[in-house]
């Protein structure tokens, strides 16, 4: 089970059956969209488009830019509203198109790191503001921010044009402690205890969601390797085997592992049920830890108070066949676990050691700084945490062995490698110090060998961009087109 600690590092990052009401897909080609296989799955791909292919993810100039484009070419359509301001002071916009009795909130980049919802959003936004229609056939009025965070998008988005590798990722990763995302600071309580300090991004969040009072948040997210998964409320096997649909008719596999929530609930293969604020810090305190100290709840566990179900589609960058492959590797189980905790261990202890040698020479307003800073301690507990754990003694799956290996542990690799590696860069050229100089030679030599394994390893498929998008998009308007026909979330 993944601990506190894991979800304090990620975040609600870091997936059966076919089911009668389908999703669009969008072929790599951009020539449309299938063909319907089952009843229902029309209407869903009519109102989700064609997909085009896609090269990039809208940066923060270029989301604005398609925002303000809107407002000019759609006005009768459309009402742009700034509902709050960054803590540098960018605008937060909504984007609210149709006047159904429907209110549904989607947030389309609640963590920077996570940028298929920034395209996923731009494609709704322009399909629905260009046909009134859309929204009137589903009784919906969209509430849609696609950008919660700009400041944090701003510092993370120099991989967006690519190349979508996992090291050109890894090198230009940022995404900020839990306390300073947006995502996770809303303000809760457990056990009588206030918790979570809300971000002005977080205030503004609130403030929509108190305006509309919604009956979906629909909160897109992604991953980088693996397969699919949905977060949800609520539904039934037809809710949630829809949501798979749309995964597989675009040939993402599913999401075998555990869940990257404490208290998570498995519903049905790449589905979980999303746990309340106090499910999840019941399982925190349950694992030895302090939800106390916590950063907060997210956007669903704030929108519970008004009865507003949740959808959290989690996609990833990357596939691998392995992932679904049970025939047996060359390791044992609890060798591919203790190799899991060396690795992130071994992370933790190099990191501990080049910030003990840099004491007092990287610049504190760096905010690379406190996000390597709070990568140690959340690193060394998920070391410890795998090797408490009790498995099988029997030869391990290849999909075992690329979800334990290739998954958790690589990300750990990359995600705290790269940021250490682009703070120790960039506060060496603004320095000069030769201290710092020796210390990135160092550490980027580890680093670039760490990429190198993955890269040979496990590098992925990438899943082409169009197709996140069309299931994104799709999972979102099968929830809309349930809530008309008063079918539950």
């Amino acid at each position: 089970m993944m601990d506190m600690n894991r979800r304090r590092l990620f975040g609600l990052a870091a997936a059966g059956a076919i089911a009668a009401a389908g999703c669009a897909r969008s072929g790599d080609s951009g020539s449309g969209i299938a063909d319907a296989a089952r009843a229902g799955t029309r209407e869903i791909a009519d109102i989700v488009g064609p997909v085009p292919p896609i090269s990039s993810f809208p940066t923060v100039a270029e989301m604005n830019a398609f925002i303000d484009r809107l407002a000019v070419e759609q006005h009768d359509h459309v009402t742009i509203t700034e509902i709050g301001r960054s803590r540098a002071g960018q605008a937060i916009r909504n984007v609210r198109i149709g006047s159904g009795p429907h209110q549904i909130v989607v947030l389309g980049s609640p963590h920077c790191n996570e940028p298929i919802g920034l395209a996923t959003t731009q494609h709704l936004m322009g399909r629905l503001a260009a046909d009134e229609s859309l929204s009137a056939s589903l009784g919906v009025t969209w509430n849609i921010v696609p950008l919660v965070d700009p400041d944090s998008t701003l510092l993370g988005q120099g991989w967006f044009g690519g190349p979508f590798t996992r090291t050109n990722v890894a090198r230009n990763f940022y995404r900020p402690p839990s306390e300073l995302q947006a995502e996770w600071t809303f303000p809760m309580t457990w056990r009588g205890n206030p918790i979570g300090t809300p971000l002005p991004e977080t205030l503004a969040l609130m403030k929509l969601i108190d305006a509309t009072e919604p009956a979906l948040v629909a909160s897109l997210h992604n991953a980088d390797y693996g397969g699919g998964f949905c977060y949800v409320t609520g539904g039934d096997a037809d809710y949630w085997s829809a949501l798979t649909g749309c995964m597989l008719d675009n040939d993402v596999p599913l999401h075998r592992g555990e869940p990257d929530a404490p208290g998570a609930r498995l519903l049905t293969e790449g589905i979980f049920a999303m746990p309340t604020f106090e499910q999840l810090c019941d399982a925190e305190a349950a694992a030895g830890g302090d939800p106390t100290t916590g950063s907060g709840g997210s956007s669903g566990h704030y929108a519970a108070r008004y009865g507003s179900a949740y959808l959290v589609s989690e996609l990833p960058l990357w596939t691998d066949p392995r992932l679904t492959d049970d025939s047996p590797s060359s390791m044992s189980l609890p060798q591919v676990t203790l190799e899991a905790a060396a690795i992130m261990q071994e992370v933790a202890d190099l990191t501990t050691e080049v910030l003990a040698r840099t004491a007092g020479l990287l610049d504190p307003a760096n905010p690379l700084l406190p996000l390597v800073q709070a990568f140690i301690p959340a690193a060394s507990a998920m070391a410890a945490a795998k090797r408490a754990t009790q498995v099988p003694d029997r030869i391990a799956t290849q999909a075992e062995v690329a979800t334990d290996l290739y998954g958790w542990p690589a990300m750990v690799r990359l995600r705290i490698g790269g940021s250490l590696d682009r703070l120790l860069r960039e506060e060496a050229a603004r320095t000069g110090s030769p201290v710092l100089q020796d210390e990135s030679t160092r550490f980027g030599a580890i680093f670039d060998r760490w990429c190198v394994e993955i890269e040979r390893d496990a590098p992925g498929q990438l899943v082409p961009l169009n197709r996140l998008v069309a299931i994104q998009a799709a999972t979102i308007v099968t929830s809309a087109a349930r809530l008309r026909d008063g079918r539950p979330l």
